[in-house]
């Protein structure tokens, strides 16, 4: 496996399209919310994908998982081959609040482009001034606030910018991410391994 390591910390605009991928983090915590739109669906079957916007994000460890069959001219295949983009949880767990102040891993503006989102726990805060709303528009001020600029009126959206939100055990089947502006990520790896083998 040929691995490129870092130690402390690399400033770094990120952008991930075409290759589907999953990327995971032990514990997120955004200040103020997120967001969701529809974004995608296709005619033809029942894949889709969603857009989720956090504006401000902190994280507790990162991983991006990709893999890709390699095949050569007259060579033929190679078999599939794994790219792991990884930073790693901190060896005591940081808290929600340890993130919201700027602890961790902090991305602001981040876009996932998911197929899929799951967590073994999320709580999405509000207030009654500030409730959060599933049907929301997806071209409402809250959703465009966590960087989703696309969105169509008209179309369905979650608005849960109304407070923070937490998530526990995340882990999403992207096709696509953004981060508007620099990520730190400390103890960075980069590795490619023959085969399916993740972070």
């Amino acid at each position: 496996m040929a691995t490129a390591m870092v130690q402390g910390a690399l400033a770094a605009n990120l952008s991930l399209t075409s290759v589907p991928f999953t990327l995971s983090s032990k514990t997120v915590a955004a200040p103020s919310g997120i967001g969701a739109v529809m974004h995608t669906v296709d005619a033809g079957g029942p894949k889709g994908a969603a857009e989720v916007g956090i504006a401000q994000a902190g994280l507790d460890g990162l991983c991006v998982h990709a893999t890709q069959s390699v095949n050569l001219p007259v060579i033929g295949s190679l078999g599939t081959w794994s790219l792991n983009i990884s930073s790693p949880a901190a060896a005591t767990p940081l808290t929600p609040d340890q993130l919201a102040a700027g602890e961790g891993l902090q991305a602001r503006k981040l876009i996932l482009d998911a197929q899929a989102l799951k967590a073994s726990k999320a709580t999405l805060d509000a207030t009654d001034t500030t409730p959060n709303v599933i049907g929301a528009a997806a071209d409402g001020a809250g959703i465009k606030g966590t960087g989703i600029n696309d969105g169509s009126a008209g179309q369905f959206g979650l608005d849960a910018t109304g407070g923070r939100t937490t998530i526990e055990s995340l882990k999403a089947d992207a096709n696509g991410a953004t981060i508007a502006g620099a990520i730190t990520l400390p103890d960075l790896a980069i590795g490619i391994a023959h085969g399916e083998t993740t972070c």
